[in-house]
């Protein structure tokens, strides 16, 4: 998701040009200190008895170091000669390397305007893609998430079971019963968030946990009686996904089903906050694993339940981390919970 766009403005300023005339009787000059004598030059009210002394007055470029002429260019406090000066301090833009003067910080990468109006964005990644492919229920994917990405039900498997550790290592908790896996398209991922989950919108959900419970019932004695309850649990992630996005998404969606096994007095919480807790598993792996990039999508995320959820709980959970947050789930007075997360 693009961020607020972070611009440097290109400004041309008119410095005080040096004015020559006839020099009067004992005039020195403030450079050198000689007598003048014949023509000399003023600049910004100082006498000075050549060219080269009016440059040593004069500002210095901060690229290259000369004196700058009377038109030069000003950007953060600096002075440059030319614009030329000037655009090697730019940043280049990830994508086309030019210098960047007017564009976008987007997580750890910088893109120029046009790059990122022009260049479809990877599902993935998140990031305007130099090169992408079209898979085939719509989806733009870079090459490097495509390099990546997990496409098949074995390999998608392997990274759940490897998040699944990751997760119950974390909490030194087990999750007795843990929900198959199914690898969907955006298709198929856009229907069941609109009947399973409502709050958020459905194009950017890349996984979802879902628990049904059916019940048995049998007529008893004139009334009926349950016999028998079947909970089927299952966690839905998108395909193609980079790898490491995957296994993100599959930590975040586990969790939800371990705050349901061992801290069910939480099922009636607010949405914000099973949200907030599992963004914070999510963020956890991935300060471990050096995620920089998806951490920093967790952390600037400005959805209400999620982003807002999970600075709540990232913020009181501290250095301690999950024995902080375990010990506010067992013992926080949900009665206190607002219905939305706090800003």
């Amino acid at each position: 998701m693009l961020n607020h766009s972070s611009r440097r403005i290109f400004a041309a300023s008119l410095c005080c040009g040096a004015v020559c005339t006839t020099a009067q009787r004992g005039k020195q000059c403030a450079v050198c200190g000689s007598r003048i004598s014949g023509r000399y030059w003023v600049y910004n009210h100082l006498d000075c008895c050549s060219p080269a002394c009016v440059d040593a007055l004069r500002p210095r470029c901060s690229a290259c170091g000369k004196a700058v002429s009377p038109n030069y260019v000003k950007a953060d406090g600096k002075t440059y000669c030319n614009s030329t000066c000037f655009e090697t301090t730019l940043p280049p833009c990830k994508i086309c390397k030019a210098p960047i003067r007017s564009g976008y910080h987007i997580g750890r990468h910088r893109y120029c305007e046009a790059c990122v109006k022009n260049k479809p964005v990877c599902f993935s990644c998140g990031l305007p893609a130099a090169y992408s492919t079209r898979i085939e229920d719509g989806r733009e994917i870079c090459t490097g998430c495509m390099r990546w990405a997990v496409k098949t039900e074995d390999a998608a498997q392997q990274h759940y079971d490897r998040a699944l550790r990751y997760l119950q290592a974390w909490t030194s908790l087990t999750i007795a019963s843990v929900p198959k896996l199914k690898l969907i398209d955006r298709k198929e991922m856009k229907k069941l968030s609109k009947k399973i989950r409502t709050s958020d919108s459905s194009v950017s959900i890349r996984g979802l946990y879902s628990r049904q419970t059916q019940l048995y019932k049998r007529r008893l004695f004139g009334r009926w009686v349950t016999e028998q309850e079947d909970t089927e649990e299952m966690i839905y992630i998108v395909d193609h996904l980079h790898d490491e996005v995957f296994r993100v998404a599959a930590v975040h969606e586990l969790m939800h089903d371990l705050i349901h096994e061992h801290f069910p007095r939480l099922e009636n919480a607010p949405l914000w906050v099973h949200e907030g807790i599992c963004q914070q598993a999510a963020a956890e792996y991935c300060r471990r694993r050096n995620y920089a990039d998806i951490l920093k999508g967790i952390e600037e995320c400005t959805d209400r339940e999620y982003g807002e959820g999970y600075r709540y709980i990232n913020k009181l959970t501290g250095f301690e981390g999950w024995r902080a947050l375990r010990r506010w789930m067992d013992n926080v007075d949900l009665s206190s919970l607002p219905k939305h997360a706090p800003r």
